[in-house]
């Protein structure tokens, strides 16, 4: 997956900002055509919140799960929406990605996990946008679906 944005900073110089990312995870920043190696900062999920510093512009590329953002002077350029760190993200949203992708993996195996993790990166987005209700509705939801996954592991063993 490949993605570019076009960047003018405060001299009126173009740049090209953008992102490779390989198959098993492996995340590569391309500033101008020079490359610097990326680690997303969570096990489980893709995230990575990699701050580049063009003159005159500030520039954060943001990607949570397969959403991948570049805000410029605190404003993602796709939507016009205001910048949040990745590090604001609760402590309490990193436990559930944890127990979702866990906890999927050994309730319902392969779907589980795939499932917890779709789930995981929904969870970080909706902390960075404030919605708390919406993270524990989500992971509420998640629950339900791993008993029923389970429930049926069970009923078929049977």
């Amino acid at each position: 997956m490949k993605k570019e944005w076009n960047v003018t900073d405060g001299m009126g110089n173009n740049h090209v900002i953008g992102l490779n990312v390989s198959g098993f995870g492996g995340m590569k920043v391309v500033v101008d055509q020079d490359t610097y190696k990326a680690k997303s900062s969570n096990w489980f999920i893709r995230v990575l919140d990699y701050q580049i510093s063009l003159p005159g512009a500030e520039c954060n590329l943001v990607v949570v799960g397969n959403k991948i953002r570049l805000a410029v002077n605190g404003t993602y350029v796709d939507d016009g929406q205001p910048y949040e760190p990745v590090a604001n993200t609760p402590g309490w949203v990193w436990a559930l990605v944890a127990i979702s992708a866990i906890g999927g993996w050994f309730f319902a195996g392969l779907i589980g996990l795939c499932l917890g993790l779709a789930m995981s990166a929904l969870y970080i987005k909706f902390a960075l946008d404030k919605k708390t209700g919406a993270v524990i509705g989500l992971f509420v939801a998640f629950l339900v679906v791993l008993a029923a996954l389970f429930g049926v592991a069970l009923a078929v063993q049977l």
